[in-house]
């Protein structure tokens, strides 16, 4: 099983670098894609802002971290944890 990292406290600048890795990139407050269009969160179809984004284990895809996409993330997903 993956190791699971928190995110939640650090740095912007880290978060930056960690985008940027992963072919993403940000605005200074929302996740973009490489042609600069905000990443939308693909469960409430929000903006997801680099300060709440949120990268579950065995996927890219950046989500808001809330309670509804995480949920809908486990739902479509059930075999990554």
């Amino acid at each position: 099983m993956a190791e699971l990292v928190s995110i939640k406290d650090i740095s912007t600048e880290d978060r930056l670098i960690l985008l940027r890795e992963l072919g993403y990139g940000s605005d200074g407050v929302f996740v973009t894609d490489k042609e600069g269009a905000k990443i939308r969160d693909r469960y409430i179809d929000e903006p997801v802002r680099i300060d709440n984004m949120l990268i579950l284990p065995g996927s890219t895809i950046i989500l808001d971290d809330n309670p509804l996409s995480v949920a809908s993330y486990l739902e479509e997903f059930p075999d990554v944890f």
